[in-house]
């Protein structure tokens, strides 16, 4: 594989590892093969930025040029891990993890013996709560990649555009309504719809119980736009979302698809969280009661009995405003 995909990937700061100066060739080959392995242009830049940052302080701090997988050894690691002590908690799991994940390529291919990270104390994320939730800046990047994967595909008819457009509209509804995943894969058509000036979204939720809330307007776009390109032709009483947008088969979206796609999603765009269907819904809620959004209306959001249950996601109460999802500042 030529050197020259592996140069321009790793440009960065003034700096670019050329004719071996930094790595051997042999680093630099299986480098381009691992990297090739991922399709997303943001996955790959994301792991050769980790890489290249380990390399360089191989070669700059340690002086040495890693030239052989066998090099790579537990007090390089160890040395690095601690190197990077001015890093967020988050960010040294994200860089370790990136050079696991090359050195189990290589294993996994007969290259190495065995991946010495696997020996290595990884540094643990804060896990509080049952439920992991996002920030604001996770949530827009998580969304904004989502995006992007689609509208880079050139076909409309390629798997590609297909898979992405059902995660982005999927994970935009979770994210902006609140719902929960069995509630989002019985959407039927006609749940969708204009009242006045307002979007609701009509479910059934826990208990056999309806459910109507306002929704933001940008959600419904998001909705309307898919249902206009690949639910033009279906009636009121079909399921809103489908598994597969390239056949003929019309099963609606399992609570299963709608897991794998969230965990999908998220490892794909980089977002080092442990996260889950639930935890968009506990996100709504966060974000919104830190916006000023009283707690009773994020209670009527989310359809809860308790107030309490409401509370589990918040810190703290907050004076009565308006209609709780044109509270959402991010989206605009």
């Amino acid at each position: 594989m030529q050197n020259e995909n592996f140069n321009r990937a790793i440009s960065n700061k003034n700096i670019i590892l050329t004719k071996e100066e930094y790595i051997g060739k042999e680093i630099i080959d299986i480098f381009n093969w691992f990297i090739h392995s991922f399709k997303s242009e943001n996955t790959q830049q994301s792991y050769t930025r980790d890489l290249e940052e380990f390399f360089l302080f191989t070669f700059k701090t340690l002086k040495i040029k890693i030239t052989s997988l066998k090099q790579i050894t537990e007090r390089l690691v160890i040395l690095w891990k601690e190197s990077l002590n001015n890093f967020s908690i988050s960010s040294v799991a994200r860089k370790l993890s990136s050079l696991s994940s090359f050195l189990t390529y290589a294993r996994k291919r007969g290259l190495l013996e065995y991946n010495i990270l696997e020996l290595i104390k990884k540094p643990k994320i804060d896990k509080k709560g049952k439920t992991n939730t996002l920030n604001q800046e996770e949530v827009l990047k998580l969304l904004e990649f989502s995006k992007k994967q689609f509208q880079i595909s050139k076909c409309k008819k390629s798997r590609t555009y297909n898979v992405w457009r059902l995660r982005y509209t999927v994970m935009y509804t979770l994210f902006t309504v609140g719902l929960r995943a069995e509630e989002l894969c019985e959407l039927k058509i006609n749940s969708l719809e204009k009242v006045g000036a307002n979007w609701r979204l009509h479910m059934v939720t826990k208990g056999n119980v309806t459910h109507s809330p306002i929704i933001h307007p940008n959600t419904a776009l998001v909705l309307m736009d898919y249902k206009n390109e690949f639910r033009a032709d279906a009636e009121g009483d079909d399921y809103f979302f489908i598994r597969s947008q390239m056949s003929k088969n019309l099963t609606k979206l399992s609570r299963s698809s709608v897991f794998d796609m969230v965990k999908i999603s998220v490892k794909e765009s980089r977002v080092f969280k442990d996260v889950s269907p639930h935890s968009f819904r506990a996100t709504l809620a966060t974000l919104l009661h830190n916006q000023g959004v009283p707690i009773v209306q994020i209670q009527g959001l989310l359809n809860h009995k308790l107030i309490s249950t409401t509370s589990i996601y918040l810190k703290k109460s907050s004076e009565l405003a308006e209609s709780a999802t044109q509270k959402i500042g991010f989206l605009e």
